[in-house]
């Protein structure tokens, strides 16, 4: 029996007129800033082998993922992730190229979200990748692309800078197995407060643990980093601080005031990151509408040892916060053209003219004039051109 044939999969939505548009004026603008700035597009397959996504500490849990087989019985996703097959691609096709590699990409990833968060997952991507440069200008490069990205789309953001080395330096010197530790960044990602609290309880207390207790509350202007100096202080992060300092502060000449701030608990559930990490929101967007980092390990895994760095604009986020009515409506032509019998292809003809010199148009279907113009009325479209032997032009 048919049960689902007028519903769309939990975790997946329609998009509708304004949407539309507004998203690919969006992407557009992005994607234009990408390539301006030498970088290049590339695309990879929607289906890839299970094994990329399988590598170590790159591994994406088996239950996030969209799994089936191909003819042969092997075991493929729907690409949970992009920056896994850019780097998949990077290794196998473009390991002979002059490096840094720029690229950017603008496709769609699938993960399943936990039911209890309502998330998507089908996520819409835009976003670069820097490979083969390390080191502070590389990362600011990045980080100022991603921050301009957002610039060119809006004015009401928040940028969040941490550091990946600071939560594994922390995990590693706790008594626990890589479950447990893949749990407590869980709940730190999501400041899940009770449930790290619950969790941390359950292990001997010591300056790891009291650290890894605030480490979701450690958020905000320079003077968070001050409080991280002294929780942290004989953790061995000292480095990774100094560090985020410098970049904290050089950023600062962008003037972007209280859009910038620290936050020590991002924590991505990709574990593949090992610098400085990154995430934006935006007012009007219940997630994170940017994320990214650097990860200098994960080409390693495919023959490839290089770093890297990039980011993710997730667009449909980034879209709802650029809205300014949530309404969702169908874009008004201003002008229906009508063709009398035997001058169909004439005003196809003229129709295509008016869109050459940039005017919308609609092409009327109906049988008779008074049709079209009743037509007309009813959308609020304002001109109707009615061509024959001549272009008679009726305003409404």
């Amino acid at each position: 029996m048919r049960k689902n044939y007028k519903i769309t999969p939990e975790g997946t939505g329609d998009l509708l007129f304004s949407e539309c548009v507004e998203r690919r004026e969006v992407e557009s603008k992005i994607c234009k800033m990408f390539a301006r700035g030498g970088y290049n597009e590339v695309r990879t397959p929607f289906l890839e082998f299970y094994d990329i996504f399988s590598l170590g500490d790159a591994a994406f849990p088996m239950d996030t993922m969209y799994k089936l087989t191909d003819n042969k019985g092997r075991l493929m996703v729907l690409r949970p992730d992009n920056t896994l097959p850019i780097a998949r691609m990077t290794a196998t096709k473009l390991r002979n190229a002059q490096l840094p590699i720029r690229v950017y990409y603008s496709q769609t990833s699938f993960a399943i979200s936990q039911s209890l968060r309502g998330g998507s997952d089908q996520t819409a991507q835009t976003g670069i990748e820097l490979i083969g440069a390390g080191g502070r200008k590389a990362d600011l490069e990045v980080i100022v692309m991603a921050i301009n990205s957002l610039r060119s789309n809006l004015d009401d953001f928040r940028f969040e800078i941490g550091h990946a080395g600071i939560f594994k330096a922390l995990s590693e010197n706790l008594d626990v197995d890589d479950e447990k530790r893949e749990e407590i960044r869980d709940y730190i990602e999501s400041k899940n407060y009770g449930a790290l609290a619950e969790t941390l309880d359950q292990l001997p207390e010591s300056n790891i643990v009291r650290a890894l207790r605030q480490l979701p509350r450690m958020f905000g202007g320079a003077e968070v980093l001050q409080q991280a100096y002294e929780l942290f202080e004989g953790c061995g992060v000292s480095d990774y601080l100094d560090y985020l300092g410098d970049i904290y502060n050089t950023l600062s000449q962008l003037r972007l005031g209280d859009k910038l701030i620290f936050d020590f608990g991002i924590v991505h559930r990709n574990d593949y990151y090992t610098g400085v990490v990154f995430t934006a929101y935006a007012h009007g967007s219940g997630d994170k509408v940017l994320s990214g980092g650097r990860y200098d390990n994960l080409l390693d895994k495919f023959g490839f040892p290089t770093p890297a760095c990039g980011f993710a604009v997730h667009l449909d986020e980034l879209t709802k916060a650029c809205s300014e009515s949530k309404d969702v409506k169908a874009k008004i032509p201003e002008i229906l053209v009508h063709s009398a019998d035997g001058f169909e292809i004439k005003a196809l003809e003229y129709a295509a003219g008016l869109a050459e010199d940039k005017q919308n148009y609609e092409y009327s279907v109906f049988d008779t004039l008074e049709e079209a113009k009743e037509y007309a009325r009813a959308k609020g479209i304002g001109r109707v051109d009615f061509v024959s032997d001549d272009i008679e032009k009726f305003e409404l």
